[in-house]
């Protein structure tokens, strides 16, 4: 097996692995919910809470594992110190990620209960939330950033498509416009770029 079709493969798995998460059904609905419903649904659910973030965590590393092999793939200077630099830039961003997904698998389910229970949260809490969105932030830009900086730097050459990678810059760009804009940005956009990465390399592989 080629190294671009096997790195396309770990791609494209990380990238199912938290599409299945996040579309659970007994979750799904709770994404974009009110806080009050939110807390109803994962205290109603939560082995599927847990598993859902057992597959976002797993299918993060899974991505950055794949994303880290791709600058090997492309051209020498300056594409792959370009998509280097990206790659680091992503796996600082999916570090900061899945310490907030670690807070949400260990302390989300909990406080759950209690405000099902007593209809209340621990200002502590509420605070400890606020530091897991603001990495959550963090992962949005960063990882946007390190995934355009790839983008680009596949536009020199090697087995991702130009307009994959200028299409990646370009959505970079869009939801990170849109975090700023509104406050948030559903974090499966940043897995669908990597998608396209991991696709494009399974091709080239099997064609090679």
């Amino acid at each position: 097996m080629e190294a671009s079709h096997l790195i396309g493969w770990v791609l494209v798995i990380g990238a199912l692995g938290f599409g299945v998460g996040a579309g659970d059904p007994y979750l799904v609905r709770a994404w974009t919910a009110p806080q009050d419903l939110f807390l109803d649904v994962v205290a109603r659910h939560p082995t599927a809470w847990r598993v859902t973030h057992l597959l976002f965590i797993g299918g993060t590393a899974l991505t950055v594992a794949g994303v880290v092999m791709v600058p090997a793939l492309l051209p020498s200077d300056p594409a792959q110190v370009i998509a280097l630099a990206g790659a680091v830039v992503f796996a600082i961003a999916a570090v900061l990620w899945t310490i907030s997904l670690v807070y949400r698998l260990a302390v989300t389910p909990a406080v759950a209960r209690t405000f099902v229970t007593t209809g209340t949260i621990d200002p502590t809490t509420i605070v400890l939330d606020q530091m897991s969105g603001g990495l959550f932030k963090a992962f949005i830009v960063l990882a946007f950033g390190g995934l355009a900086a790839i983008g680009i730097a596949s536009t020199f050459g090697g087995p991702i498509p130009a307009p994959i990678g200028w299409g990646t810059a370009l959505l970079g760009g869009l939801a990170v416009g849109g975090l700023i804009l509104t406050g948030d940005m559903p974090p499966f956009t940043v897995y669908l770029p990597s998608l396209a990465f991991g696709v494009a390399l399974v091709i080239n592989g099997s064609s090679g």
